[in-house]
């Protein structure tokens, strides 16, 4: 091989009982990725990246990235999708690296490739069942908000995770936030008198501010039942 050629990198995702289940085996990936690559003219650096399937962490395919940003190579290669990408979105994120930094990139057992119209075509199809899926995320969870306001519910309030702080520390925070202590001075007192914080940490304007913006706090500042104040919810006064 020219060693004026340029690089290109040959991704190897090694998962727990994948090869069994794909069947290609440990050393049928690189080959396999080395040929694809060579045909076109590139010369070969295999990076093997191993891990479970279910740890989204990619340290090596980390790794191939800034140096396809570097311009220390010019082109990755990938056996499948899922080896390659956690998802739809992280796929589509490193095919928007490619364009962006002029590199090429190549899923041989998919046929896709970036610098082919038929690879634009997919990642362009892809991208659009994307926000298909995503905006049908939206809408599920704005039907669940709908229908748990329907039956009076206010989450974090009478349904969900709830503030493991006493009430009575609850009501004292609120008590001088409307005495016209900051956020800072309310932390700052509640850390010197040593009163925990609910996973203990140490007290800060955030925390006090989370406190008071929670549901329970809400409808406690609204004076509503919970029923109304789930169906005709007002703005608090902080």
């Amino acid at each position: 091989m020219n060693k004026a050629a340029p690089i290109a990198l040959a991704y190897v995702r090694v998962s727990t009982g994948r090869q069994a289940k794909t069947g290609y085996s440990l050393e049928s990936q690189p080959a396999l990725l080395i040929k694809a690559a060579r045909n076109d003219g590139y010369r070969v650096e295999v990076v093997t990246e191993t891990g479970s399937g279910r740890n989204s962490s990619r340290p090596a395919l980390n790794r191939c990235l800034e140096k396809l940003r570097a311009g220390e190579a010019h082109a990755l290669y990938a056996l499948d999708i899922d080896r390659l990408a956690r998802s739809t979105q992280h796929l589509l994120e490193i095919a928007t690296l490619s364009r962006k930094q002029k590199w090429r990139l190549v899923v041989t057992s998919a046929d896709v490739d970036t610098s082919s119209p038929a690879g634009e075509m997919f990642f362009t199809m892809a991208a659009a069942f994307a926000q298909y899926e995503s905006r049908m995320i939206s809408q599920r969870v704005l039907r669940q908000h709908e229908a748990r306001r329907d039956r009076g519910v206010i989450w974090g309030y009478t349904e969900g995770p709830k503030s493991p702080l006493p009430d009575e520390l609850v009501n004292r925070i609120i008590e001088m936030r409307e005495l016209g202590l900051s956020l800072p001075r309310i932390a700052k007192q509640l850390a010197d008198e040593g009163v925990p914080t609910a996973r203990g940490g140490k007290w800060a304007a955030g925390t006090i501010r989370g406190i008071l913006m929670s549901p329970a706090v809400k409808c406690r500042q609204m004076g509503l039942s919970v029923a109304r104040a789930g169906l005709e919810p007002a703005t608090p006064r902080l």
